[in-house]
């Protein structure tokens, strides 16, 4: 079994996905010296994923590579969460919607 640890930004959307046995799977492309990688995640770790990964973000992800040369990930760590300066955010320091208007 190759196995592959990689640091890298994620590079795309994390896409969620639910199969029709209701397990969360999610998607993304993780960008590493200046290769992509196609990436996914399945089960429980998806919600915590989800959660804490956006695009942007630097993670370092240990995974296993399957027969289409995608990176299944077995543990991720998030480096450094994505920079929201300049953006707008509310009272409580959540960004804001894109539909809301401040002026």
């Amino acid at each position: 079994m190759n196995t592959a640890i990689v640091t890298g930004k994620v590079d795309s959307e994390v896409k969620v996905i639910n199969t029709k046995s209701g397990t969360p799977f999610c998607r993304f492309t993780l960008l590493a010296d200046d290769r992509k990688f196609n990436c996914l995640i399945a089960g429980k770790k998806a919600f915590g994923f989800v959660y804490e990964v956006k695009q942007g973000s630097e993670i370092t992800i240990e995974s296993v590579i399957n027969e289409r040369n995608q990176l299944v990930v077995q543990k991720f760590k998030v480096l450094n969460p994505p920079n929201y300066f300049g953006q707008v955010f509310d009272y409580k320091g959540r960004r804001m919607p894109h539909k809301k208007v401040l002026f």
